[in-house]
């Protein structure tokens, strides 16, 4: 009986796989496999794997919802300090 599903790329054999060290930091680590075009990010015990070319893909969501985090504490902020009352005026 002939198998017709595509390999799963975590199956492929280690021997064919060349894994080059992207970036590498105090949360986490990415490894590029050549062999499968994947990059493999790890942070703890979580491991993602993506098709090499959406890298640049996540770099820029990330970077988006970074840049919307910012922007969310600091209007959380700015509300927090007009809001507060000031018991110390008599």
């Amino acid at each position: 009986m002939e198998n017709n599903h595509k390999p799963d790329l975590a199956m492929n054999n280690e021997a064919t796989c060349s894994r080059v060290l992207l970036s590498k930091n105090e949360i986490g680590s990415i490894v590029f496999c050549e062999g499968c075009s994947v990059a493999e990010l790890e942070i703890g015990a979580i491991s993602l794997r993506i098709e090499g070319s959406a890298l640049n893909t996540l770099k820029m969501l990330l970077a988006d919802a970074a840049t919307r985090l910012t922007l969310y504490q600091q209007e959380q902020a700015v509300y927090a300090k007009q809001t507060a009352v000031n018991y110390n005026v008599h």
